[in-house]
């Protein structure tokens, strides 16, 4: 299959996954989609690891999933079809559940799977040019996985448009309806991320980790059980050394070390 993820390790402990696969503008294969899950698995373990960013190489974040793949799988058993789709599963999980920040830079085109590659993830800073769109019905078939990151980020009306009728979306508008975080000029894109990634640095990985626990807790719970939890989230997160740590520095006029 084409291309290929290049990891870019960084000395400030941010981790760059390329995908790169120009032949296809960036789209998915069952290959990329393993080798994505691979490194998302690893740098989640990496104790260097800070943050993941994920980006698309020759200006392209990803322009969905190769049909090819999936054409080629409607004359495979359902269970060969099915233990495909626990792959994408996995990356979803993958970039969901990673107790380090992950952020999706977005250029060009997010369609598809690479939208919803982006709807997992913590953070999607994109160029205002970019577009959005779930083209999956158009092809006869439904963009299940993309649902459940898009009901928590756009709510259900918004999420049912976009993906019933598969409209494409500039960033200004996926920011304004809280497909992403941020549309900025393309021009500042890479400035916008420097500064993103300097405030993601500045916290402590503790409590990144401890915050994004309480998220996936409060997403399966709740309000009651919520409110109970946070109490003992922030009272064990207060104790531990990064807080006295990062608690000092404030009062010694330092940086933290983290």
């Amino acid at each position: 299959m084409s291309g290929r993820i290049e990891l870019e390790r960084r000395g400030d402990g941010v981790a760059v996954l390329w995908i790169d696969n120009p032949a296809h503008r960036n789209a998915l294969n069952n290959t990329l989609i393993d080798a994505l899950t691979g490194h998302c698995r690893a740098l989640a373990a990496d104790p260097t690891c800070r943050v993941l960013v994920m980006r698309g190489r020759g200006g392209i974040f990803c322009a969905g999933r190769e049909l090819r793949d999936l054409r080629a799988l409607q004359d495979a058993s359902n269970d060969t079809i099915v233990a495909t789709y626990e792959k994408l599963k996995a990356l979803n999980e993958a970039v969901w559940f990673c107790p380090k920040p992950t952020v999706a830079l977005i250029e060009k085109y997010a369609f598809g799977a690479g939208a919803t590659l982006s709807s997992w993830c913590d953070i999607a800073l994109s160029e205002e040019t970019a577009l959005f769109a779930y083209p999956e019905v158009h092809h006869g078939f439904p963009p299940s996985p993309a649902l459940m990151a898009l009901f928590l980020a756009v709510g259900r009306k918004k999420a049912m448009e976009l993906v019933l009728t598969g409209r494409r979306i500039d960033a200004l508008e996926a920011d304004r309806i809280g497909l992403i975080t941020r549309a900025v000029p393309a021009a500042s894109l890479e400035a916008e991320l420097d500064k993103l990634l300097a405030g993601l640095l500045r916290s402590g990985p503790d409590a990144v980790a401890r915050t994004k626990q309480f998220v996936w807790h409060s997403d399966e719970s709740g309000h009651r059980a919520s409110m109970a939890t946070a109490v003992d989230s922030i009272s064990l997160g207060l104790a531990s050394p990064q807080a006295r740590e990062g608690i000092a520095a404030f009062f010694d006029k330092r940086v933290p070390k983290w």
